[in-house]
């Protein structure tokens, strides 16, 4: 008797599993079935929503780019600047003068006063001699033309 009752149990176990088994097949198509229908429903917007993920993954790389760019460029700047001190304090040391950096040629403090542009007009004489014409350095007043100075001269 005690046989018999282990083989139901058997077989009712079996059947029980097989019955989960077919339970989790037909709910996995349901559920395939109805993401497949809500997918072809919203096919625009998974598509937006796809793209929108591609443009921020490529905005992400973009500014990971630029702060890596932005992170050697400080480095080299510090490295540039670690070698320059060292080679001041050298020319220092060594009891030479500090050579000028480009920087400061135009740095505005250090420019002089600027010079007028030279005069390229040439006066040539009856002869063929050319002559230079000299600038007039006399301030604007006295290069006034006739009608000008004469309305001034008038009141």
């Amino acid at each position: 008797m005690a046989s018999a009752k282990r083989d139901i149990r058997h077989i009712i176990d079996s059947f029980s599993e097989d019955l989960i088994e077919i339970a989790k097949d037909v709910v996995q198509e349901h559920v395939e079935r109805a993401v497949s229908e809500w997918q072809a429903k919203n096919h625009k917007l998974l598509l937006r929503k796809s793209v929108e993920s591609e443009k921020a993954l490529r905005n992400q790389k973009a500014l990971e780019r630029i702060d890596r760019v932005a992170a050697r460029r400080r480095e080299r700047e510090e490295r540039k600047a670690t070698e320059r001190a060292l080679r001041l304090e050298q020319r220092v040391v060594e009891g030479k003068k500090p050579r000028a950096r480009r920087g400061s040629l135009t740095d505005p403090s250090a420019k002089k006063e600027p010079t007028p542009p030279p005069l390229f007009v040439h006066k040539r004489r009856r002869d063929g001699e050319i002559q230079q014409l000299k600038r007039n350095d006399e301030p604007e007043a006295t290069a006034l033309n006739g009608a000008a100075q004469s309305a001034v001269a008038a009141p």
